[in-house]
């Protein structure tokens, strides 16, 4: 099975790859001192609807990195539609492979922890990437309680992927990133997210149902939306993470 594929499917009705509500999203670029000279990175940016939003609001200049073709695709053509194209660069490929020429005064990682290793490849890098003095946002998962064992297992998961809320503070702090302000997604936020995310690979299937792919997703589908009611909704956590990057 396209795990890729999947993926993006099961995302096309959000804005937003995460658990995270509009208006959060709104509420953190009203705390960024960006301006027309800022710069920006977002690594794992899928359809980079946080780049386009942070170019309308500051005219800055932006860059995406992303593994997935397709979604760079429609984010370019959605920056066409906005009349913002020329100041949105899109990267496709690894994420360890990047290089940049410039460090910014922004760098996102939103739910694509993965993209680098993990949350504490992550924050090595992020924290290369970004100017001292500048911001560093991620949204990271964390548990809210130990998970089950069945509970990992319906998704193939382990224990230690994510880690309590208040460890991946700690461990911001030991790579340079100072806390300035954070958000734990509500249980609304999951629940509009995880159906969503259940209803447009729903509707996929049944407008596709000779799709060579279909059972699998399928069956995915199921397990997750399962463990999702059964244990998931109690059990994970997500929250978005604005540090400072601390000056030499």
């Amino acid at each position: 099975m396209n795990s890729r594929r999947f993926s993006a499917i099961a995302h096309g009705l959000l804005k937003h790859a995460a658990p995270i509500a509009e208006t959060t999203i709104e509420e953190v670029l009203d705390l960024l001192p960006l301006s027309s000279g800022s710069t920006a990175l977002d690594v794992g940016c899928g359809r980079a609807e946080l780049l386009l939003r942070l170019i309308k609001r500051f005219s800055l200049r932006a860059t995406g990195v992303d593994l997935d073709p397709e979604v760079l695709a429609r984010a370019r053509r959605e920056a066409e539609r906005r009349g913002c194209a020329d100041r949105l660069t899109l990267v496709g490929g690894s994420a360890h492979e990047a290089h940049f020429e410039e460090s910014f005064d922004l760098t996102a990682c939103i739910g694509s922890s993965h993209a680098c290793g993990g949350y504490p490849g992550t924050l090595d890098a992020v924290s290369t990437w970004t100017k001292p003095g500048g911001y560093v946002l991620l949204g990271e998962g964390f548990w809210r309680r130990p998970p089950e064992r069945a509970y990992l297992t319906s998704f193939g998961g382990s224990a230690d992927e994510l880690r309590p809320h208040h460890e991946n503070v700690v461990l911001a702090r030991g790579a340079g990133l100072a806390p300035v302000w954070s958000f734990v997604s509500r249980d609304e936020d999951w629940d509009r997210y995880e159906g969503l995310y259940r209803f447009a690979m729903s509707r996929f299937l049944e407008e596709h149902p000779d799709d060579p792919e279909a059972p699998a997703f399928r069956e995915r589908s199921e397990r997750w939306y399962d463990g999702y009611l059964r244990w998931g909704r109690d059990t994970m956590g997500f929250a978005l993470y604005l540090f400072r990057k601390e000056s030499a």
